[in-house]
Formats: C-alpha cells, structure tokens, sequence
C-alpha cells in the first residue's frame, strides 16, 4: 500500500519546483521595494507556488488520514474532450488573425461551454459574448495592448 497519495506527491513536486524557481531568480538580484531587481517577479512566483503547493500538501494530509488513497490517475479519463479543446484551441490559433479577437474569442469559450461541460444556449451565447467584450475591455480599451482586428474591423 503505497504511503502518500496522489495530492501529496504532486504538492512535494510543485513545493521542489517553486523553491526552484525562487532559489534560480535570486540570483538575477532582487533589489528592492521601490527598485525591484530583474529576479524580483520570478521569485514571488516561486514563493507563491510553494506556499500553494504547501497548502495542497497539508490539505492532501488531512484527507489522507480520513482515509483518502492513491487514485490511479488516467482511469475514468475522457480523451475525446481532452482531443476536442485541443483541437479548438489549434482553431482558435489559427483562425485568429483572419476572424479578429472577439469573434474568435466569443466562438472559442461558447464552443467550451457548449462542448465542454454543456450548457444551455442562453448561457454559451451570453457567456462567449461576456468573456470576448470584457477581455477586449481590458487588454485593448484599457491596457491599450493590440488585439488582432477581424474583417469588420474590430
């Protein structure tokens, strides 16, 4: 019987890659609050996926002495869904520049609320025009960031 189940073991991997990360961006010079060095970013990543990961692993541990085992991972795994995002997402790569951002975007997340985890139509058509117009909100309105332009120019 195997000692540590599957939450523990991914939890000490991302702990071990977080601590890597931290320890591999110090060395590129923190610098300061109000002078932040080129490490500075990368290393709060590092310290935040330990401390997640930390989180997982005490959590995992709970669950593990009420009982909670070793799960084979793959088993009951649906490959046609994983194949269906990974073809829309090649989709959507490919189709971006010809479609513009938010009629691409809005055909991507309804085509996942549809397919996905299925949902109404009323929910797939409001939610993949919700998520294309606020995320054209923040990227070109606000942060002014270039979206590609469809054929109706927008």
């Amino acid at each position: 019987m195997p000692r540590f189940n599957n939450d523990q073991v991914s939890a000490i991997i991302w702990f071990a890659s977080g601590g890597f990360i931290a320890w591999g961006s110090a060395g590129y010079g923190l610098g300061s609050l109000a002078s932040p060095g080129s490490g500075f970013i990368t290393f709060l990543a590092g310290l935040g996926i330990c401390f997640f990961s930390f989180i997982g692993l005490v959590e995992a541990t709970l669950r593990q002495r009420k009982g909670g085992r070793w799960k084979p991972v793959m088993k009951g795994l649906d490959w046609g869904k994983a194949f269906l995002v990974m073809g829309a997402l090649t989709a959507y790569a490919l189709l971006l520049s010809r479609l513009g951002f938010i009629i691409c975007t809005a055909l991507f997340v309804g085509f996942m609320l549809r397919v996905v985890k299925p949902q109404g139509w009323p929910v797939v058509i409001a939610g993949g025009v919700l998520a294309a117009l606020g995320t054209y909100g923040i990227f070109e309105l606000w942060l002014q960031a270039q979206l590609p332009r469809g054929p109706l120019g927008f």
